[in-house]
């Protein structure tokens, strides 16, 4: 297999028509929008993560046989007794649960934490340099715009004035 077919095609905008740019353009604004929605759900991972961290650090010797309020649902909770505090059930993801000490779930969620901040940190290179595609683009789109309505303004001076030019009168 040649290593040319890997290799990437460049397309110069400048010989697009205006119709072709606003095509590119749609697409970019519509690959920018989901990969901010992406970055968004990244975050929110990584908050949920962090708040998992934070709550095992609360088991601590001082707090095992303390009542606390156990959530069924985002609005639901039920009292219940913090009996042990060596080890928790930690979700692994896809319906699946995992029993692992107070230490290793911490780990674990460090690991999640530091996942999902990489990849997080990807998408907003790769959004910038969407966005800074995405100028150039406009401004390309802009150029040509411009140079189309020169033209048109061309083109109806000569319309306009198809006869020879206004002979000036000396006085």
């Amino acid at each position: 297999m040649s290593g040319s077919s890997k290799a990437q095609q460049t397309i110069n905008l400048e010989d697009m028509s205006l119709q072709q740019l606003q095509k590119i353009k749609t697409q970019l604004e519509s690959e920018m929008d989901e990969l901010t929605t992406a970055f968004t759900q990244m975050k929110q991972a990584q908050g949920a993560f962090r708040e998992c961290k934070a709550c095992i650090g609360m088991l601590r010797p001082e707090n095992q046989d303390k009542t606390v309020l156990i959530p069924l649902s985002n609005s639901l909770y039920v009292p219940g007794k913090l009996s042990n505090i060596e080890s928790v059930v930690v979700d692994v993801g896809t319906g699946y649960y995992v029993e692992k000490s107070a230490k290793d779930a911490s780990g674990y969620y460090d690991g999640k934490i530091d996942y999902v901040q990489e990849n997080a940190k990807k998408i907003q290179e790769t959004v910038e340099q969407k966005q800074a595609s995405y100028r150039g683009l406009l401004e390309i789109m802009q150029f040509k715009l411009t140079q189309q309505q020169r033209q048109q303004q061309q083109q109806q001076q000569q319309e306009g004035g198809s006869g020879a030019p206004a002979a000036t009168s000396a006085a």
